[in-house]
């Protein structure tokens, strides 16, 4: 058995978020400023969702961002690797 992380980035040239909203975005009912819901819709549970979904994998998701510049949205997992030799 073989550790394997994956770590995944998705990225957005957006707005940015402050590192308040950093904080609360993923968080339930949730969202980076109250009007964003009524002009694109949601609930705020998207992140929220994605975060717990990837606890139960045994992994973690953050953002990293800047006011201006957008934002990048992370999410490692940790996988096990089995090489053929080893399988039973």
């Amino acid at each position: 058995e073989i550790p394997l992380y994956l770590h995944i980035q998705v990225r957005d040239t957006g707005v940015g978020l402050t590192p308040e909203q950093c904080e609360k975005i993923f968080k339930p009912y949730e969202q980076a400023e109250s009007s964003t819901s009524r002009k694109y819709g949601g609930t705020g549970l998207g992140l929220t969702l994605c975060d717990q979904l990837i606890q139960l994998m045994h992994g973690r998701c953050w953002v990293s961002s800047k006011v201006g510049k957008g934002s990048c949205f992370h999410l490692v997992l940790s996988l096990k690797y089995f090489h053929e030799a080893t399988r039973h």
